[in-house]
C-alpha cells in the first residue's frame, strides 16, 4: 500500500508509476519472494491535477488501501501487520485494526524478521516498553 501524491501534483503519471511497480515486482521475484498486488493512492486534496485532487479514503493515514487488501485476500486481521517508514503508515495500520511497525533504517530483512517474531501463533505478544 503506497501513497503516490506526486501523480496528483503532475510530477509523474500513473503509467510511470506502473513501470516502477513492474520493476519492483521483478526485483522481488529475483529475491525469491513475490508481490500479489500493489495498492496505491494517486490522490491528494491539494493536487494540481484536478483528476486527482480529492480527499481520498485510500490515502494513508486513512485505512482504505489496507482494508481493500484485507477484503481481496484471505487475511487474518489478528496476525497481520504493516511495516512502514512514515508515521502515517502506522496510523493507517492501526485504523485498519492491524499492528504497525515503523522502520527507520538499517537492514529491512532483519527488521521484518523481528516484527514477525513479535507475533506468535497468530497472537500478538506484548511488547516491553
Amino acid at each position: 500500500v503506497t501513497n503516490h501524491s506526486v501523480i496528483a501534483f503532475g510530477m509523474y503519471t500513473e503509467d510511470d508509476m506502473r513501470a516502477v511497480h513492474a520493476s519492483l515486482v521483478i526485483t522481488m521475484e529475483e529475491a525469491v519472494t513475490g508481490v500479489d498486488k500493489i495498492y496505491y493512492c494517486p490522490h491528494h486534496e491539494n493536487g494540481t491535477d484536478p483528476r486527482y485532487r480529492k480527499d481520498c479514503f485510500d490515502r494513508k493515514p486513512k485505512p482504505g488501501m489496507i482494508l481493500r487488501a484485507m477484503a481481496d485476500f484471505p487475511v487474518k486481521r489478528e496476525s497481520s501487520f504493516l511495516i512502514g517508514d512514515k508515521k502515517t503508515d502506522i496510523e493507517a495500520a492501526h485504523a485498519a485494526g492491524i499492528g504497525g511497525f515503523l522502520f527507520t533504517g538499517g537492514n529491512l530483512s532483519q527488521f521484518a524478521e523481528w516484527a514477525l517474531a513479535s507475533y506468535e501463533d497468530g497472537l500478538r505478544r506484548k511488547q516491553s516498553a
